[in-house]
């Protein structure tokens, strides 16, 4: 005769049921499930058992209800691809896994009208904490985590103010040094080419660009920024549009990889040398600026290192600890090829 086939759970499994299977208190299932290094490793496999068998899931919200306390952390990202978010996200994840803390996960696309709807949304759960990209967001976002009890850290971009925790870098520096680097080199007619141009990182970067032109006495004219988001295309066709304006352009500050690779292969197709006809620099490379041809002088951020960082910094926060508002670390100017003389 065959054993019966078990039956999925249809949520009205509770707590007392497991307790009751396992022949213990609801108290010791509850503590077991919650704080597990608080009972004997052989009472916790039995209750684990328990668990499996019936299909029971822990109601979190009841819990943190009861506790005045919410496991769950809730992070607003502006993209699913681009280096910042791409590689801040697994690290962060973990961190918080590793601590006990479920992530809730929102991608706002830049728009800051869906930042703060999924900001309304994920309160609602009451998270311990919130972490926001950059600093500019609506009034209503503002009002939103002032009513809260979460603890708020924006991350990316180092800002002045405290009035949340921020862990970033500073995109003004980034610019200025990649441009400085190009001048020392002995480029003179730099151009810039920047994606997002509504965004703050890229304003900065711009800004940078800006200032190390001027205090070196040269005219920062040639500029191409769009709000569209960065593509190889991107860099292509503002390589060409900024070499129609003046073809005397001898160097190329871009803001994203995707633009300095699309600025290269348009390079090749030009039949001109990089970096003897025309200088490239990427204001946030990776691996594939060190692997182009010929390799890409870049500006490198430590988005892993961010990611666990603002996780330690977060957890701190919400156990009680006094911080310091804000973290600036620091990039690499990676010196390659595509900006020797």
């Amino acid at each position: 005769m065959s054993e019966p086939r078990k039956r999925r759970s249809t949520g009205s499994v509770t707590l007392a049921d497991v307790a009751k299977q396992a022949g213990v208190g609801t108290m010791t299932v509850s503590r077991a499930l919650r704080t597990p290094e608080m009972v004997s490793d052989k009472l916790r496999e039995k209750i684990q058992k328990v668990v499996d068998d019936l299909g029971y899931i822990p109601n979190k919200a009841a819990g943190a209800l009861a506790s005045a306390q919410s496991y769950s952390v809730a992070l607003i990202i502006p993209s699913l691809f681009e280096n910042s978010c791409a590689f801040f996200l697994p690290s962060f994840q973990h961190a918080l896994n590793k601590a006990g803390y479920q992530l809730l996960l929102g991608y706002s696309d830049y728009s800051p009208v869906q930042e703060e709807k999924l900001l309304s949304t994920f309160l609602e759960s009451r998270p311990s904490g919130v972490v926001l990209f950059g600093r500019e967001h609506s009034q209503r976002t503002h009002q939103l985590l002032e009513s809260s009890n979460a603890v708020v850290i924006e991350i990316a971009e180092k800002s002045s103010k405290d009035d949340y925790l921020n862990i970033g870098f500073n995109y003004f520096e980034a610019g200025k040094s990649c441009t400085k680097h190009l001048i020392d080199q002995g480029f003179k007619n730099i151009g810039f080419i920047g994606a997002r141009g509504d965004h703050f990182t890229l304003q900065h970067q711009l800004h940078g660009w800006q200032s190390a032109m001027i205090e070196n006495y040269l005219t920062p004219d040639h500029f191409l920024t769009t709000p569209e988001a960065p593509s190889s295309k991107l860099g292509a066709e503002g390589l060409a549009k900024l070499l129609l304006r003046d073809s005397t352009l001898d160097a190329l500050v871009c803001s994203h990889e995707d633009i300095a690779i699309g600025a290269l292969f348009e390079c090749h197709r030009r039949l001109l040398k990089v970096p003897g006809d025309i200088a490239i620099v990427c204001l946030e490379g990776s691996g594939m600026a060190e692997h182009a041809y010929p390799s890409l002088t870049s500006a490198e951020f430590d988005y892993v290192r961010m990611g666990e960082k603002a996780a330690e910094m977060l957890l701190n926060a919400i156990g009680g600890e006094e911080l310091e508002a804000s973290t600036v670390l620091e990039f690499k100017l990676k010196r390659r090829t595509s900006t020797a003389v």
